[in-house]
Order: structure tokens, then C-alpha cells, then sequence
């Protein structure tokens, strides 16, 4: 591979006279079959003797035919083909085989770049406000567009809103025609509604009073009831507490020390019952029992027959002691 522009310095004019550099590469080798030829006829080292002046010379007379700006932007390409067609031809005549030509890098002079970037600039800024300028335009057009829209649409609602209106009346006329019998059916089914709720109400009111009069009848009945119920119980009771107090008699009749028992239960549940035996031996207490029973034994004993009943023992009531709290 053999290298220009970089260390040699490759350079060409243009056109308009300016130096142009240029870094071409170029991949090359010898052709097997003419190198004893090659060897014999060319120079040594041929990169440099042969293939960079081909080099040179291909680019130095392909430049002039284009203007710096073609060279570096628009034709650069055609130029790089046209030169690698060029070498390929003249170097193959010598047994040498070209492989690739590249062109690596482009150097414009330092004051024709800064032009260049200026124009570049103000080419840049002026498809820029052309295409703001377009942009404007084009928002213009959508703004008029829009406008015609909308006046469209409200002229459609108008339009609209008028055709709803007289199809409002015109729906309210046909109702009315048809309104008017349902108002005068409506007001007959008020009145008769409010003559089915005064015949019901004349009929509860008289519903009402029969059930008072059932209802007091009765209860004359059953207060009727109650004072049978209660007449036949006072006179079952009647008869049961005679029948009860003659079968008590009997008793009291067979049994007088009974009386003293019963009265002892009835005075006070503080009282405890004792039976003590009526001969009152071996008992502490014995006078002191005859001297307060004595009244009571003399009384049982005239209303008891002439028979005199069996010895039996003797209920004497004690007085309980207070339980402590």
C-alpha cells in the first residue's frame, strides 16, 4: 500500500488556481508472470519511483477540469473514479495490479474554507427562512381554512338550531291536540277517585262503629263472664273453708293441745317448738311451764267432752335466739 498527502505532500489546483490537498491511499501488488520484466525494466522502489508519480500526475491533470467546490462537495466522487480508472490503466501496462484507490481526506486553502463556512452559513440560514417562510404560509392557509370551517359549521348550526326550533313548535301544536283530552280525562279520573275515597271512607266510618258496638257487647259479656266466674269462686271458696275449718274443729276437738302449737307457729318465726312431757319429771323448767300454760289447759279442758283424752305430750314455745349478724 502506498500513501500520498499525508508525509508527501500530494496537492493539485483547481480551476480557479487554488491548492487543493489531497490523502490518497493506493493497494497494489506485481503481477507473478512479468516480474523478472518488472524487475529488469523498472525502477527500485517502484512505490515510489513508479506508482506515486502515476499518482501525481493522474490527480494533477484531472483537477483543473473542476471548480473547489465541485472538487470538495458535488463532483468528488466522479473525480475519485475517474482517477482510479486512470492509475489502474497505466500502472496494469507496467505488470503492476492495482487493487484500490482511495481518497481519504480533502484539504481546501484556510481562507476559502472560512468562506465557504460563511456561505455555508448564510445558505443554511436562508433555507432556513424559507422554510420558516413556508411554515408561516402554511399556517396562514390552515388559519384561513379553519376560518372558513368554523364559519361553515355555524352557519350549519344555525341552520341547526332554526329547523330544531320549528320542529319544537310544530311537535308542541301536534301535542296539544292531543293533550287537551288526556287533561279533560284526567280531571274525570280525579273525580271519580275522589268519590270511590269518600264511599270508602263512609263505609270504614260504618265499619268502624258496628266494631265498636261488637266490641262492647263484649265486653259486657265478658265482664258478665267474670262476675259469674268470680260469684262461683267466692262460693267454692266459702264452702271449702267451711268444709276446712269444721275438719279443723274435729281435730282441735281430739287433739286440744294443738291449739297451743298453732298459736306458738303463728306468733313469730322466732319462736322454736319443744313437746315436754306432761308429768314434768326430770325437767328444770317443768313449774315454770304449768304456770304459764295453766290458763290455756283450763280452757282446753272445758271444751273438751267429758271424756278426759289420753295423757300425750306437752308443746311449750321457746324464743329463738337472735342470729348475729
Amino acid at each position: 500500500m502506498l500513501i500520498f498527502g499525508e508525509k508527501s505532500g500530494l496537492t493539485v489546483q483547481a480551476r480557479e488556481g487554488l491548492n487543493i490537498g489531497l490523502a490518497v491511499s493506493v493497494r497494489y501488488r506485481l503481477d507473478p508472470k512479468r516480474l523478472s520484466s518488472i524487475h529488469g525494466n523498472l525502477p527500485q522502489p517502484i512505490g515510489e519511483e513508479v506508482v506515486a508519480p502515476v499518482v501525481l500526475t493522474v490527480y494533477r491533470q484531472l483537477a483543473p477540469n473542476y471548480i473547489t467546490q465541485e472538487i470538495f462537495a458535488t463532483k468528488r466522487e466522479e473525480l475519485h473514479v475517474k482517477a482510479a480508472e486512470a492509475i489502474t490503466a497505466r500502472l496494469g501496462s507496467d505488470g503492476i495490479v492495482v487493487r484500490e484507490v482511495l481518497l481519504r481526506d480533502l484539504q481546501l486553502p484556510a481562507e476559502y474554507a472560512k468562506g465557504l463556512e460563511g456561505l455555508l452559513l448564510k445558505e443554511q440560514e436562508n433555507e432556513r427562512l424559507g422554510t420558516e417562510q413556508e411554515i408561516k404560509q402554511k399556517q396562514v392557509r390552515i388559519a384561513e381554512l379553519e376560518a372558513d370551517a368554523q364559519k361553515a359549521r355555524d352557519v350549519k348550526g344555525a341552520e341547526a338550531q332554526a329547523q330544531v326550533r320549528v320542529l319544537q313548535a310544530k311537535a308542541e301544536s301536534d301535542a296539544m291536540q292531543f293533550t287537551l283530552p288526556l287533561k279533560q280525562k284526567q280531571i274525570e279520573q280525579t273525580k271519580l277517585e275522589a268519590e270511590a275515597r269518600k264511599e270508602a271512607t263512609l263505609q270504614n266510618a260504618e265499619a268502624a262503629a258496628q266494631a265498636k258496638v261488637i266490641d262492647s257487647r263484649a265486653e259486657i259479656e265478658r265482664q258478665k263472664n267474670l262476675a259469674e266466674a268470680e260469684a262461683n269462686r267466692i262460693r267454692v271458696t266459702a264452702a271449702a273453708d267451711a268444709e276446712r275449718m269444721k275438719y279443723e274443729a274435729s281435730v282441735l276437738k281430739q287433739n286440744p293441745m294443738l291449739i297451743q302449737k298453732i298459736i306458738a307457729e303463728r306468733l313469730s318465726d322466732k319462736l322454736q317448738i319443744m313437746m315436754v312431757p306432761m308429768d314434768g319429771k326430770n325437767f328444770f323448767a317443768a313449774d315454770v311451764m304449768r304456770s304459764a300454760f295453766a290458763g290455756n289447759s283450763v280452757a282446753a279442758q272445758e271444751a273438751a267432752d267429758s271424756d278426759d283424752p289420753p295423757p300425750g305430750p306437752t308443746t311449750t314455745a321457746q324464743k329463738r335466739p337472735q342470729k348475729r349478724p
